[in-house]
Formats: structure tokens, sequence, C-alpha cells
């Protein structure tokens, strides 16, 4: 009986990585692919945070790298850094991270609400806190991992932006 119990607890299946030590979550739908870290090519006017944009199989991705994001102090790329490449307000995105960790299934009720004391910038990112066998990963809420002003900062900067302002771009540069 226990393990029908069990069985009916619903669960959440994540992706698990570290950044700057500290080990973070996203739930597995969000996730689209993983990818060893490559260099991004830069694009100017970008936010700080942004590494640039990479060509996966014929689509411009823009690249945000997480620890930037988070002011981790320390930036090195290893072996085993990634780049996950995820799904943001119908667009893909790609998040450098330190590495990833595993994909992972936990019951709902391990997820709790970030502390009430947890303001601010870090704030903004999380979505919950997964308590589990003496672990605790933070959930991030994708959604929140750029606003709406650094969403259009870096879809003018990677060229994705409407045709309007681009091609006005493209008419002053033509003319001056």
């Amino acid at each position: 009986m226990r393990n029908v119990r069990q069985a009916a607890v619903p669960q959440v299946q994540l992706v698990t990585f570290r950044v700057g030590g500290e080990e973070y979550g996203l739930d597995v739908f969000q996730v689209h692919e993983i990818l060893r870290f490559q260099e991004p090519t830069p694009m100017p006017k970008a936010p700080a945070f942004v590494e640039g944009v990479l060509d996966v199989r014929g689509a411009l991705v823009p690249v945000v790298d997480l620890r930037k994001r988070f002011e981790v102090h320390e930036l090195r790329y290893d072996d085993d850094t990634r780049i996950v490449l995820v799904d943001f307000q119908g667009e893909r995105l790609g998040l450098v991270v330190d590495e990833v960790s595993e994909v992972m299934r936990v019951p709902e009720t391990a997820v709790s609400p970030p502390p009430q004391y947890v303001k601010g910038l870090a704030a903004e990112f999380i979505r919950g806190i997964v308590r589990l066998e003496g672990r605790m990963v933070v959930l991030l809420d994708l959604d929140r991992i750029l606003s709406s002003q650094e969403r259009m900062q870096l879809l003018f900067a990677a060229g994705g932006g409407d045709d309007e302002p681009a091609a006005t771009g493209a008419a002053k540069g033509a003319r001056g």
C-alpha cells in the first residue's frame, strides 16, 4: 500500500546544474538541449551578462552567462562548462553554467517557496527551493531571468527585433 501512495504523489523532473558552487534547477520541460561550451560571437550593445550568439543548426541563439547574471566573480571555462539551451518565452536562449549535474525526479512536496527574507536581485529569479536528502537545489524562474527591457536589448543586439528598427538602422548606416 505504501508504494501506491508514493506513486500517487505528483513528481517534478528537474535538470540540475552548478553556478558558482551553488546547485540550481530548471523544469526538464524548459530545457531543450545541453551543449559543450563553445565561444559565442560577441554582440555590440548587448547587456554585460550576454556572451553573444551561437549558431545552433542554422538558428542564432543568444547566450547568457548565468555566472555573470548572478554576479559570481570567478569565471573560468573548463571541460565541465556547458550551455543549457532553454525555451524562453517562445524562443531559444543559451545559459552558460559551470556544469550540469543530473536530471532528477522529486516529489512536488519537496519544493518549498523561497524564504521571505530572500530579497533583491536573487529573489527575482527564484521559483522555489528543493530540499532532498541533505541537498538544496534552487529552482529558477526562467521567465524572470531577463527583464522585459533586457530582453528587448538582447533581441535588437542579436538582430531579432522588428523589421522596422533594423530597416531604420540600415537606412541611417547607408546614408551617413
